[in-house]
Order: structure tokens, then C-alpha cells, then sequence
């Protein structure tokens, strides 16, 4: 089940990205991918020994939502993402708010283009503990140009992790 979550989340991100209009769907479009590892965030108090009674923030990112259409005088292609998220807080967390970062990189090969940081911030309602949010689109433009498809490029979405949360995660696997 646990290998299983990876492929669904592509598989969701795929579809999120299905263009509308019969013109769109004769477009290449970026790879969109959500990598494993940064699909999660667990947060305890600092210094304490990872537990449930040390849980400050569990952060799940259910689905990446995106489209991809041509852009004005077929000069471009014009792409829109944003995130899905579970967010849990834990018994540790001493507000109803919290803050969760994420990012959206966009690659060409192994070299990054571009890359952007933001900050959601979630309230959580009186005596819950659990919020479904999701980010606003992010909107990306990619330039058309002789010699370079557009397909070729990836667009890494994610939530921004410390090395430590990241190698927690990797030791983890994919919940």
C-alpha cells in the first residue's frame, strides 16, 4: 500500500493537469512530479525525542492541482499548480495556526531554472485538530523556442523541508 502512494500522486497530478479545451490538449506540457520525500512533514518539539506526545505538526500533501494550456500567440505555455494538503496538529502544538512551507521548482535536466518558496498559513477551527487546505495556483509561463520542447522540462512541486526532516523522511519511506 505504503509503494503504492508515489504512483497515485503522480497519477493525481496527471490528472490535474489535463487540459480543458480541445486546442490545450494539443500542447506539450512540463513533467509535473512530487517526489516522495518531500511529500510529508513531521514536526516534534525541538529537541525532544520524536513521539506522539512531542507531535507539533503532521503535514500530508493529498494532491497536486495544475493545468497547462497555450498561451497568447502560441508564444508560450501557460501552466497554474498548487497543492493539496492534510494537515494534523499534535498534542504538543500550543496554537490553532500554523505555517507550512512549499515550493515549486522548475528543472531542466538536473540544473534548476527557477525556484519559488511559499508559505501557507492554516487555522484550525475550535476542538479540530485536522485541516484540508490547499494553496493558491501558482501561475508558470515557459517561453516557445526554436530548439527547446517544453516537455523536457520538469516542474518539482513539494513542501520545504530541513535536512533533518528530509533525511526523517527518507529513512521513513513513503507513508
Amino acid at each position: 500500500m505504503k509503494a503504492l502512494l508515489p504512483a497515485a500522486l503522480l497519477a493525481l497530478a496527471a490528472a490535474g493537469c489535463a487540459p480543458t479545451r480541445i486546442e490545450d490538449r494539443l500542447v506539450s506540457c512540463p513533467q509535473l512530479s512530487l517526489p516522495a520525500d518531500v511529500a510529508d512533514l513531521t514536526r516534534h518539539l525541538p529537541g525532544a525525542p520524536p513521539d506522539l506526545s512531542t507531535l507539533v505538526l503532521d503535514v500530508r500533501v493529498s494532491a497536486v492541482d495544475g493545468d497547462c494550456r497555450r498561451g497568447r500567440r502560441d508564444e508560450s505555455v501557460e501552466t497554474a499548480i498548487g497543492l493539496r494538503m492534510q494537515v494534523d496538529r499534535g498534542p504538543a502544538a500550543t496554537g490553532r495556526a500554523a505555517q507550512i512551507p512549499w515550493f515549486i521548482a522548475v528543472l531542466d535536466g538536473d540544473r534548476i531554472l527557477q525556484r519559488q518558496t511559499f508559505v501557507l498559513p492554516v487555522a484550525f477551527a475550535p476542538n479540530t485538530t485536522r485541516a484540508e487546505v490547499a494553496t493558491q495556483r501558482v501561475p508558470i509561463s515557459f517561453p516557445v523556442r526554436q530548439g527547446r520542447r517544453v516537455q523536457e522540462l520538469r516542474v518539482l512541486v513539494g513542501l520545504q523541508l530541513s535536512p533533518e526532516e528530509l533525511e526523517v523522511n527518507r529513512r521513513r519511506g513513503p507513508r
